[in-house]
Parts: C-alpha cells; sequence; structure tokens
C-alpha cells in the first residue's frame, strides 16, 4: 500500500495533479483555520516601539518586531475581495517586504521563516492552485491563468499588481539563496502545503513559481513590450488597454522583475533569464531618468532641483502622494540593488520634492509630489507615506520630522513605516549621521491658578534644528508630565498650597534644553472666595486724576476708587488684564460713593484690543453693589463698559471670581441621535426644565448627550434631570480631550436617574462630558445637564 507520506514524495514535481494540489492547499487552509478557533485565539499584538530614533539598530527593536509580526496572519480567501491588492500594498504584502527588510538588517532566521510562512500562504491562494469558489477561476485571459485575482467572484480580475506577489515570492528566494549555511536545513515551520523542507527546496520552488507566474500572465497576456522593451498594457488587457502602465504599477512590476532576476543570478546558469528581467527594469528606471518628456525638472521653493511627475508616463504633474510613495520605493529598491546604474544624483531631486515640496509642516504632508492637497489618495496625511522614508538617506534633515510623525513616542503598529525606519536609523548610525545640537530654553514660563486644585502652565516654544519633540515639565525637582504643546494643566493639586514649575525642551535625538526661567504660583482656596481682580494690572479709558486712576478700583479698598476724566459720561471703561487667559464666571461692582452708571455691560478679550459681549451682563443701574454672574468665560481681559452715566462715572470696587457655576451653560451640544429640533440636544443645556433632548423614534440603546466645554475644564459633580420621563435604566458618564475618544469617568455608573440625580466623583479635567445611556425602556429623554465643579 501507498502510504500518505510516499504518495507527497511521488508527486514532487511542480507538475502535479491538480487532485493533490486541491488537497494539499486544502490541508493547510484547515491547519491555518484552526488557528483562529477558540482555543487557538491569535493574540492582538502591541504596537512595535523603537528604543530611540538615533544610534545602531537595537536587538529590543529587532524582538519587538519578531513578536508583532509573529503576531500578523496573512489574509486568505474570503477575508479580502481583492486578493492581488491584500498582497500588493495590503498589510499582508506590506508585512512581507518589511520582514525582507529587517531581515537584511538583522540576519535573523526567526524573521526569514516568518516570511517563509507568509509566502506559503501565499502561493496557496494562487488562482490554478487553489480549490473553486476562490480558485480554478477563469481569468479575461479565458484560462485558469496563474493569478492572485483583484475580484472574489465571476470572471477573475488580473492586472499589475500581481508583480508584487511574483516579488514576494522571488524576494524570500533570494534571501535563503544568499544564506548557503541554511540551504540543507529543514525549515522549523513545516512544509503544511508540500513545497519543500528544507530551505533550499522552498526557495526553488518559490522561485519556479513566481517565475511561472511571470512567464503564463505577466509576460503572456498582461505586458506588450514592442514598444522598445517599455512596459504597456497588451491590447487584450481589460484595463488601461494598450496605454503605458502607471509608474507605481511598473514599480510592482519590476519589484518582481528585479528580485527575480537577483535570484537567477545567485542559482547560476540562467544568464537568459537574468538578462531579460534585467532588461524590463533597466528600461522603466531609464524612460524616468533619462526622458524629459515623463517629467518636471525644476528649480523648488529652497533653491534645490526638484522632479514632479503624474500618474503615468504620459502625466507630468499631479502624481497623488499614495502612488508617488510607491513610485520613489520602487526607484530606491532599484539604486539599492546596484544593478541599473541608478545614482543617489538621479534620485536627490525625488528627495528634494518630498522635502521641500510635499512636507508642510509637522504632521502635515501634502497629497501629491507637486505639494497641493486633494483628496482620497490626495489628500494629505499626518504621516509620510513609507516610501518616503527611504529619502532620509538623501535629505538627513526630514529624518526626525517623518521620525515623530510615523512612530511617534517610538511607537507604531504599520510594518511598512517600522521597517523603513529601523533601516534609515540604521543608514544614519553606519554613515556617522548624528544629531548633537540641544534645543533653545522654553522661555516665559508663566503658571496661574485656575481652581483650588489646579495650575495652568502656558510658555513660548522652544527652537531646534531637527524640531522639537517634547516638552518635559518639572513640579519643583520631580518630572510630572511630557508634553508636544505649549501649555499644561497641573491639576490634583493641594488648595492653598504654592508649587514652583520649570520646564525643559527635548528633541527626537534625545539632546535636552537648558532650563526654562521658574514660575510659581499658589493654588485657590476651596470656594468662590479668592478675588481675581486682585494684584494685576489695569487701565481705563479715562482718568480723572492719578488719585483715581484705574488700579484704585482693583486694590480691596472701599476707600479708594476709580472715576472718569472730568466731562467723560459716555462710552467710558474701565479694565484688568489677568496676565494669562484664566476662568471666570462672575463679577462684583461697587459704585458706593457715587451712583452715576445708567447703562453698563462686561465685555472680555484675550488681545486686550477687540473686546466681546458677555451674554446675559448688560444692564442699568449698579448701586452700591452689583453682583453678575454669567457662564464660565476664558480669557485674559475683563472690561466694565459703562455707555452711559448721569455724571462722570466712579465705582469703588470691582471684583472678579470663578464661582464654579453650571459650566455647561452657553457650550456647544451634541447626541447621537435626536427626536427632531424641539428635542434637540442644546434643549437639555438651556437651563430649563420645560424643555428637553430626546433620542430618536425607537431609539432606546446606546444613546449619548454631550456638552464641549470648550477647552480643559475641571468638573467634579454632574446633575442630571429626567422629569418628563423616567426611562433610563443603565448610564454613565465619559470624559473625552478630542470629542472621539471618550473615557469611562470612575464611579458615575448606575441603572436609573429619575426626577434629579446628582453623580459626584473626584476631580476630571477634560473639554467634552458624555451622558452615555446603555438601556432605556423607551426613548430616553433629559431635561437638563449640569455640570460643576465643586
Amino acid at each position: 500500500m501507498l502510504t500518505f507520506k510516499a504518495w507527497l514524495n511521488s508527486t514532487s514535481s511542480r507538475r502535479k495533479s491538480f487532485a493533490y494540489q486541491a488537497f494539499v492547499v486544502a490541508l493547510g487552509l484547515m491547519l491555518a483555520f484552526l488557528a483562529f478557533l477558540p482555543g487557538n485565539p491569535v493574540k492582538a499584538a502591541g504596537p512595535m516601539v523603537m528604543d530611540s530614533y538615533a544610534g545602531p539598530v537595537t536587538q529590543n527593536e529587532i524582538n519587538s518586531f519578531k513578536a508583532y509580526v509573529n503576531d500578523l496572519q496573512p489574509v486568505v480567501w474570503p477575508n479580502t475581495t481583492r486578493m492581488q491588492t491584500e498582497y500588493a500594498q495590503g498589510k499582508s504584502g506590506e508585512a512581507i517586504k518589511a520582514m525582507g527588510l529587517v531581515y537584511e538588517l538583522s540576519g535573523d532566521t526567526q524573521i526569514l521563516d516568518r516570511m517563509i510562512y507568509f509566502c506559503d500562504v501565499l502561493l496557496s491562494q494562487r488562482n490554478d492552485l487553489l480549490a473553486a469558489p476562490y480558485g480554478q477561476r477563469t481569468v479575461w485571459t479565458n484560462t485558469i491563468a496563474p493569478v492572485w485575482p483583484g475580484n472574489e467572484t465571476g470572471v477573475a480580475s488580473a492586472d499589475s499588481a500581481n508583480g508584487d506577489p511574483v516579488g514576494h515570492l522571488a524576494a524570500c528566494a533570494k534571501y535563503i539563496l544568499k544564506t548557503p549555511t541554511i540551504w540543507n536545513t529543514t525549515v522549523p515551520i513545516g512544509d503544511t502545503f508540500g513545497y519543500g523542507a528544507t530551505y533550499k527546496q522552498r526557495a526553488d520552488k518559490f522561485l519556479a513559481e513566481a517565475d511561472y507566474v511571470a512567464n503564463n500572465f505577466i509576460l503572456s497576456d498582461l505586458l506588450d513590450l514592442s514598444n522598445g522593451n517599455k512596459q504597456y498594457f497588451s491590447a487584450a488587457s481589460p484595463y488601461m488597454t494598450g496605454g503605458a502602465l502607471p509608474w507605481n504599477q511598473q514599480m510592482m512590476i519590476n519589484y518582481g522583475f528585479q528580485n527575480l532576476a537577483e535570484a537567477y543570478q545567485l542559482v547560476g546558469g540562467n544568464s537568459a533569464k537574468v538578462a531579460q528581467y534585467d532588461g524590463i527594469v533597466q528600461t522603466s528606471m531609464n524612460w524616468f531618468f533619462n526622458d524629459s518628456t515623463v517629467k518636471q525638472t525644476l528649480t523648488g521653493p529652497t533653491g534645490r532641483t526638484i522632479y514632479d511627475w503624474g500618474y503615468n508616463p504620459g502625466l507630468i504633474t499631479g502624481e497623488d502622494s499614495s502612488h508617488g510613495s510607491l513610485d520613489a520605493a520602487g526607484f530606491y529598491r532599484a539604486y539599492l540593488s546596484g544593478r541599473y546604474g541608478i545614482t543617489p544624483a538621479m534620485l536627490q531631486p525625488i528627495a528634494n520634492a518630498f522635502v521641500d515640496v510635499m512636507i508642510k509642516g509637522p504632521n502635515y504632508f501634502a497629497g501629491r509630489i507637486n505639494g497641493t492637497d486633494g483628496s482620497g489618495n490626495s489628500g494629505s496625511t499626518s504621516y509620510a507615506r513609507a516610501g518616503f522614508i527611504f529619502m532620509s538617506s538623501l535629505r538627513p534633515d526630514m529624518y526626525y520630522t517623518v521620525a515623530n510623525a510615523n512612530v511617534p513616542n517610538f511607537q507604531t503598529t504599520g510594518t511598512d513605516s517600522f521597517s523603513r525606519m529601523l533601516w534609515a536609523k540604521n543608514y544614519r548610525y553606519v554613515n556617522g549621521i548624528t544629531d548633537v545640537q540641544q534645543p533653545t530654553a522654553p522661555s516665559n514660563l508663566t503658571a496661574l491658578p485656575a481652581t483650588p486644585t489646579q495650575i495652568n502652565l502656558s510658555w513660548t516654544a522652544s527652537t531646534d534644528n531637527t524640531g522639537v519633540f517634547l516638552y518635559d515639565i518639572y513640579r519643583g525637582t520631580v518630572r510630572i508630565a511630557s508634553t508636544s504643546a505649549t501649555s499644561y494643566s497641573d491639576t490634583g493639586l493641594t488648595t492653598s498650597t504654592s508649587y514652583s514649575y520649570t520646564i525643559k525642551a527635548r528633541d527626537a535625538a534625545g539632546n535636552i534644553s537648558p532650563v526654562s526661567n521658574t514660575a510659581a504660583a499658589t493654588t485657590q482656596p476651596t470656594g468662590p472666595t479668592t478675588n481675581l481682580a486682585l494684584n494685576r494690572t489695569y487701565s481705563a479709558s479715562s482718568t480723572w486724576s492719578l488719585t483715581y486712576s484705574a488700579d484704585k478700583a482693583f486694590d480691596g479698598s472701599m476707600g479708594t476708587r476709580w472715576s472718569a476724566a472730568s466731562g467723560s459720561t459716555s462710552n467710558q471703561w474701565v479694565t484688568i488684564d489677568f496676565g494669562a487667559t484664566i476662568p471666570f464666571d462672575r463679577a462684583v461692582i461697587k459704585e458706593a460713593t457715587f451712583q452715576r452708571v445708567t447703562s453698563y455691560k462686561l465685555q472680555s478679550s484675550n488681545d486686550g484690543t477687540t473686546f466681546t459681549d458677555i451674554a446675559g451682563t448688560a444692564g442699568t443701574t449698579i448701586g452700591a453693589s452689583k453682583t453678575i454672574d454669567f457662564a464660565e468665560t476664558n480669557a485674559r481681559y475683563l472690561r466694565v463698559l459703562i455707555p452711559t452715566a448721569s455724571a462722570v462715572p466712579t465705582i469703588d470696587e470691582i471684583e472678579a471670581y470663578r464661582i464654579y457655576g453650571n459650566l455647561a451653560l452657553n457650550k456647544a451640544y451634541n447626541s447621537s441621535t435626536s427626536w427632531s429640533t424641539t428635542y434637540a440636544a442644546d434643549k437639555a443645556f438651556d437651563g430649563s426644565t420645560s424643555t428637553r433632548w430626546s433620542s430618536a423614534q425607537n431609539s432606546f440603546n446606546d444613546q449619548w448627550l454631550q456638552v464641549d466645554l470648550g477647552a480643559g475644564s475641571e468638573f467634579s459633580r454632574v446633575v442630571i434631570k429626567e422629569t418628563s420621563f423616567q426611562r433610563v435604566t443603565s448610564y454613565k458618564l465619559q470624559s473625552s480631550n478630542d470629542g472621539t475618544t471618550f473615557t469611562d469617568i470612575p464611579g458615575t455608573a448606575g441603572t436609573t436617574i429619575g426626577t434629579s440625580k446628582t453623580i459626584t466623583f473626584p476631580a476630571v479635567t477634560s473639554q467634552y462630558v458624555r451622558l452615555y445611556i446603555g438601556t432605556a425602556t423607551n426613548e430616553p429623554s433629559i431635561n437638563e445637564m449640569e455640570v460643576y465643579y465643586q
């Protein structure tokens, strides 16, 4: 009887029967499927981590990459609708390229083994090797062609994206062939699909199958090379019939052919194949670099030479950043191979275009090569498209800008960015490119008390040759936080306590600035007893004399007063400058000596020039003492404007407070749904229980109601009034600083709300407060929601 093992061995040639191929592929897919069963969960990998942006690539960084890719699974049908795209620019394809790059850096065979596993699965998904319904499909060639289809059902689409899978297989073969010491070693991951037990057997299989696709689809059906070996689509191709391949698609084909040429050269005895594949790639390179009609050579904004080009050879501008990144990576791969005469000088205008035109600012990269923005592939991004990272070898000044954008805080889940950043880091280390320049010291540090437990800090930014990465904030001698902003709120402090602060700037290379100036402040006493107007700077429209100057209205004494100039009875004002933006919600005006004001209002400003009326603060007479409460206002300046008076106005004292009133009044509001405009979100924050918000019809569960406080504000109490209809059966409060990602506030979850529910909790600082209603017996309806710090 023929054993299973003997049967496998008896069918070792590439032309195995389809029944055998289908069996092996099905077996492999079954084993892969078992990995996803409850007993074998696929772990959610944490981010890959760089130890630093400078210095040599570390073993920790290699281990971080290994741990991440070992948790990744290559995509199989039906987990994609476009297999060719998944293994081109999709996560599976980018992971394979990343593994190759990091293997080149590290020589770690565990990474090579993972790459082999991905290529095993990739090959198993090829149309002519895979069982129906996802395999054995007729392609537009009217054959069951050896392709990775671009669609899920029907006649299989296939185009130049198939160059990438060819490139992956050939690249994996190349890496094995470059390491003869492992050729006769059994691949540790096993041979699930019957592709060869040893490394050399696997390399031979991958190379043969990559070459098979190249000759039995790409060269035979897809391409027309009759125009001087330039890559055009054939007359039979349904996509861009007879047209020149776009540059990014030429890079896909080149990736496959370049790796085939390199692998066959390592094998030896295949000079014709090497020359054929190299010739096609060489023509593509010459077409771009030597033909002035396919691109523009321009002088960039910094005086450097730049290139501008389009999507395909017929266009000379407007290439988008997504495809431009693929172009740049393909050109650079050709340069690294040393096979096609590409020099750094030839690539320099591409690097210059990226740095001088496309980098518009920190975390702002233009959507097109020419520096303009569009949408989709042409939309601006907050990170650099990964192919451009290679350009850092030609423009070292871009490195830290891209490092901070693509691997923020030294972490990322993008294998393309991480692997290329390791490559760039290694290049800089090997070539002695270092940054030792300190940032300048942060300046003008100020500290102002905001509440009994919060002090607000602000400072002037440092400068650095590569850009400031973070500011380290010190309370006394202890570093309490780091931020990329030039302001910070220190919360959770002790009432009526003095604190001192300093700041140091840090760049991405780890250089630390000299220390800033020291700023000190004392937290406010508990409760609304602190007159924020004391010991500030003051001004007035006019003054009677120095005895009656503006400061006399803010000195805490009823024995002094401000008076306008003689004869000045209209449009007079007196202003306090708090020194920085602070919150306040009450003013007390005392007109004890002479009660002459006949109209007044309060105004606020952040520049001392343009003032805005504070809603609800206008009135006629003031009298001996007038207390004016209003929605919390954040401003640097507070002004009392007196449009009219019966005689020269004179004010004995003006006091300003933060009373911690309802922080939710006169803000911006939003909700998951609304019944109608009559029951919109703002109705739950208007100070009236006679109006209410209600969710949309039949929307019972997972509804929410939120207020945007306008800036980070401290709060510790929320009152919810469900007066009209008591329907909520579970709820919790949440906070957010961006309005998108919300965090539960501990201790705020409950079941019913009822007529009025007061929820207290340790103080939280955030811009957004949300009431999240998990369940309700009917459409939830909230009459009022109030937010306090108290």
